[in-house]
């Protein structure tokens, strides 16, 4: 079975994408530990986590996991353009919705 350049593509991502994710999630707590004293909350929704605790660690995991996202895609650009000395496939466009009547048919 012949994988496409796509396919490739999503494949590389997608392993990038996992490795940034552990990569975060290690960095996320750590920090936490490093700058609290104390073990990251194990869900920020419990009842024994204070709201301060709960807003920082929301804030701080978005704010980590965008980060990653957007190293995990470039490293991934890098390899790509390492290994096969070409750029990575085009996302797919989008066609452009002119009027309402496009939308809803």
């Amino acid at each position: 079975m012949i994988l496409s350049k796509r396919q490739r593509w999503m494949i590389v991502t997608s392993v990038m994408g996992a490795l940034a994710a552990q990569a975060a999630e290690h960095m996320l707590n750590s920090s936490w530990r490093l700058a609290a004293l104390k073990d990251p909350p194990d869900d920020p929704g419990y009842d024994d986590v204070d709201w301060r605790s709960a807003i920082l660690w929301t804030v701080g995991a978005g704010a980590m996991v965008g980060v990653s996202n957007l190293l995990g895609r470039q490293v991934a650009r890098a390899a790509w353009k390492q290994a096969t000395g070409r750029r990575p496939p085009e996302p797919r466009r989008r066609k452009k919705i002119r009027s309402r009547r496009e939308a809803l048919g």
